[in-house]
C-alpha cells in the first residue's frame, strides 16, 4: 500500500494527513508532526484543533503583549 498524503489550509495554518498504513494516520501542522491516530477523521479534528490553538496563542500575545506567556 502507498503512503498519501492529503494538506488542508485552516486559517493561516497547513495541516498535513499522511496515511502511513491502513489503521495508521499520521498529523502535522506547519511541518510539525503531531500525532498518530487510528482513524482519518481524529486525525483531520486534531490538526484543526491544533491551528486553532496557536492561532488563539498569536491573538492572546497582541491582546496582552506585556503579560507573561501561559503554560
Amino acid at each position: 500500500m502507498s503512503a498519501s498524503y492529503s494538506e488542508m489550509k485552516v486559517r493561516t495554518h497547513v495541516v498535513g494527513i499522511e496515511r502511513l498504513d491502513r489503521y495508521l494516520w499520521r498529523v502535522s501542522v506547519d511541518g510539525r508532526r503531531l500525532l498518530t491516530f487510528c482513524s482519518e477523521a481524529r486525525a483531520r479534528n486534531a490538526g484543526r484543533l491544533e491551528a486553532r490553538r496557536l492561532d488563539f496563542i498569536e491573538h492572546e500575545k497582541l491582546r496582552h503583549p506585556g503579560a507573561p506567556p501561559r503554560p
